[in-house]
């Protein structure tokens, strides 16, 4: 090769390793969101850069339930959901799906007290006049219990009527979209419902709704959604799905760190602000910050009671799926080792 050639390609050689690691080396990962407040954990992690900093490029993915996503992640078209269990979930296991349960998106606080952002919340009007001051109290009433049957506010509901001693038919249960519930509320149309923020915030504010009893005295520690993968992007990239892992528990720091801690909490709300629905910063000052573990993990045997509990209401069609087939925390082990332990 004569010295020509050779400096021309030392040249080539020095211009490609000079070249910026994320355009050489970032692995898409596409994301289901469902672009809601509730994705702030992801939100933070993701505008942030901290998968951008793992090589990670995210492409986000629209859709409206776990259901939706789950179908997708069966066939790898995304790799990475988050979503609430439900019988339709749990049918989907049944029929072969493969995803895996990874990590906590969301859950009850263990402890109860008046830090929590699920909360049954009653008619203001009934509330304030001591109408409806107890769980006991509902009987006789009609409640909203979100947006679908077969999801988790009817395992809350049912934890409910078993500590009020009330049966099923004690009360008329509608569902409805949580906004819609707080439109129902302020109209007189139904008396109670399963609520969360920053919809409780508001209807308090509003003096639509005022808090019955937080979720968390009922059901403490309870999960409300988890953090999933496609079976494909769990077993053929492990490394970039511990690495997805960390991006994301960093995430849930930050969340923490400003609305538990007060640190970053105005730089937190302004991101969270020009980025998700909710458009007012005082609302998310406001509200009763959310809860997922600081290091990923699921609380197993709460999944277990729900899917006994729809198999019981007759809403899982097969068998009780083997929970522990589906739950796969090596990726929240593995991030904890990348970015440490809280």
């Amino acid at each position: 090769m004569g010295r020509a050639c050779l400096v021309a390609l030392l040249v080539v050689l020095a211009a490609a390793f000079a070249a910026p690691a994320d355009a050489q080396q970032k692995t898409v990962v596409k994301v289901g969101v469902p672009g809601r407040a509730d994705q702030y954990n992801f939100e933070i992690a993701y505008r942030r850069g901290y998968f951008a900093e793992q090589g990670i490029e995210v492409q986000t993915v629209q859709a409206n339930s776990a259901q939706e996503f789950v179908a997708a992640l069966a066939s790898n078209q995304i790799q990475v959901a988050s979503g609430a269990l439900s019988a339709g979930v749990f049918n989907a296991l049944n029929l072969g799906f493969q995803i895996k349960f990874v990590g906590d998106w969301a859950h009850l606080r263990e402890v109860a007290g008046p830090s929590d952002s699920v909360a049954i919340v009653a008619r203001a009007d009934l509330y304030d006049s001591g109408q409806l001051r107890s769980l006991a109290d509902l009987k006789g009433r009609t409640i909203a219990a979100g947006p679908s049957p077969a999801m988790y506010p009817d395992v809350l509901n049912q934890k409910i009527f078993a500590l009020a001693k009330l049966a099923p038919s004690d009360v008329t249960v509608r569902y409805l979209a949580f906004a819609d519930s707080l439109a129902a509320m302020a109209g007189k149309q139904i008396d109670a419902a399963f609520m969360v923020e920053p919809l409780i915030t508001t209807g308090n504010t509003k003096n639509i709704a005022r808090v019955l009893e937080r979720a968390s005295a009922i059901d403490p520690g309870g999960q409300l959604a988890v953090l999933m993968y496609s079976a494909e992007f769990a077993t053929k990239q492990k490394d970039v799905a511990t690495k997805f892992m960390a991006g994301f528990l960093r995430g849930v720091r930050d969340y923490y760190a400003a609305f538990y801690e007060g640190k970053g909490k105005d730089e937190v709300i302004k991101l969270l602000v020009e980025h998700l629905p909710v458009k007012d910063p005082q609302l998310w000052a406001d509200s009763t910050p959310g809860t997922a573990d600081l290091n990923g993990r699921i609380n197993v045997a709460s999944l277990k009671s729900q899917a006994a509990f729809f198999k019981q209401q007759g809403t899982i069609t097969g068998p009780v799926p083997d929970i522990d087939k589906f739950v796969d925390m090596q990726f929240a082990e593995g991030a904890v080792k990348i970015i440490g332990a809280r």
